[in-house]
């Protein structure tokens, strides 16, 4: 496995150490899986971005490669923010958000005074998807917007690319502010090129009300429907919940113009713990629709030197008019050892699957997770110590006998519900060793073999 040190997950890629955050340029490309990553090599903070570099074979085993992006340039040289990537001509074609601070902190010039700072997109080229020349190969597509009514100068980002018939698109994230309205609007901007290289502006579409800043947007086809994901800044504001979260929905969507039409109710949260955030998706070996996201951690673990990590990937499907996602058949083929509840090892990864029905229980090591009233909620409120993040988190009413799959890996916990019409994960203290379960049926754990 990719981090064999009991201290870290075995599923779920942390940087070697210090903060990451979201995954960046996810592509199967040349026979290997790439994810790249929001990284702060020098301190478990958020700090000048660079883009961390990690492949494998099979979204399982992953190894580290050096850091891919780092600041070079006048218009990233305080970081190289997040985005996307893509095959073209057989190179790989990476697109970021490059920024540029205004004015910097005396005593940490690693953050942007004020939040304020110069938001450009840029990209970069490399012939086989392991060497890039940051200082000889980057390039400089979109400027930073100045028309106040087309987006934000400084909250413009996170480019996610993609080709249709003989064109190329962008997808930006941003936000405007309307005279009617107090509160910012979230807009999404969409630009084309037949080279990859060269953008023009096409398109746009916003909507008040879903939060927002409109961070990470992604749109993508599966089963006949398109999917867009957003992670909306100010999504909630009751003081109790995290603000900023992933939601997704099914949207009305012309890909050749980027037409685009939704409501503000055909969306709902990618993962009902709310630790997930800014997913990205992109097609594996075998044609599927996968997205990952950044599990989010305000603090590390006591005595570890590492701050973030990813969730397991997840196959997102639409069925009977709903979005699915399901762990990863490379992961869930993992868990072949069945093992008796009074021999478990929470230091170790394994798999719980079981069929809930009213007043069931699970007790995992101090995470709780139980079914009553027809609500799966998932409490962590023992096993945590991390700080503004909801500690219980539910579903809404289902079915009797409701089946669940719960993936545990050091420090974290995915329960995926009824064959993924929901998801819950939360980043928990690493677990004791210790599993309880009631009023359950077909109650079975298993380890990797």
């Amino acid at each position: 496995m990719k981090n064999k040190a009991i201290n870290k997950p075995k599923l779920h890629l942390t940087g070697k150490r210090n903060w990451i955050n979201d995954p960046n340029g996810l592509i199967y490309y040349k026979e290997k899986y790439h994810m790249f990553y929001q990284h702060f090599p020098y301190a478990p903070q958020w700090g000048t971005m660079h883009w961390g570099h990690a492949i494998s074979d099979d979204m399982v085993n992953w190894t580290y490669e050096p850091i891919a992006l780092f600041p070079t340039k006048l218009y990233d040289r305080n970081g190289c923010f997040s985005g996307s990537a893509i095959e073209v001509n057989g190179d790989l074609y990476l697109y970021y958000t490059s920024v540029k601070y205004l004015d910097t902190p005396e005593d940490n010039i690693t953050v942007p005074k004020d939040d304020v700072f110069e938001a450009s997109q840029a990209m970069i080229i490399s012939k086989d998807g392991f060497n890039f020349d940051n200082f000889n190969d980057k390039s400089l597509i979109i400027p930073a917007i100045e028309d106040k009514d087309l987006g934000h100068y400084t909250h413009t980002r996170d480019p996610k690319v993609w080709e249709y018939k003989d064109n190329y698109y962008i997808i930006l994230g941003t936000k405007v502010k309307k005279d009617d309205n107090e509160k910012y609007t979230g807009k999404l901007l969409y630009y084309k090129s037949k080279d990859a290289k060269k953008w023009e502006y096409i398109n746009s579409f916003e909507l008040h009300g879903l939060g927002d800043m409109w961070e990470c947007p992604d749109i993508f086809s599966v089963d006949g429907k398109y999917v867009l994901t957003l992670s909306p800044e100010n999504y909630y504001t009751d003081g109790i919940n995290p603000t900023n979260n992933a939601v997704f929905g099914i949207v009305d969507f012309e890909e050749e113009t980027c037409n685009t039409k939704f409501k503000k109710d055909d969306f709902r949260v990618v993962d009902l713990g709310l630790d997930y955030y800014a997913p990205q998706s992109f097609i594996d070996k075998e044609g599927r629709r996968v997205q990952i996201g950044w599990i989010r951690m305000n603090k590390p673990f006591e005595n570890h030197t590492w701050l973030g990590m990813m969730s397991l990937p997840r196959v997102v499907e639409v069925k009977n008019g709903q979005i699915i996602t399901n762990v990863h058949p490379n992961i869930s083929s993992l868990f072949t050892k069945e093992v008796d509840i009074d021999h478990i090892d929470l230091k170790n990864s394994i798999c719980i699957k079981a069929t809930l029905k009213n007043n069931s229980k699970i007790n995992i090591g101090g995470y709780e997770i139980s079914f009553e009233n027809n609500t799966i909620t998932g409490d962590r409120a023992k096993v945590c110590n991390q700080e503004n993040v909801a500690l219980k988190s539910s579903t809404k009413v289902l079915e009797d006998n409701c089946y669940i799959e719960v993936y545990i890996d050091y420090g974290v916990v995915e329960v995926y519900i009824n064959n993924g019409q929901y998801v819950m994960s939360h980043i928990v203290n690493p677990l004791e060793s210790k599993l309880e379960a009631s009023n359950l049926s077909d109650f079975k754990v298993y380890t990797i073999n």
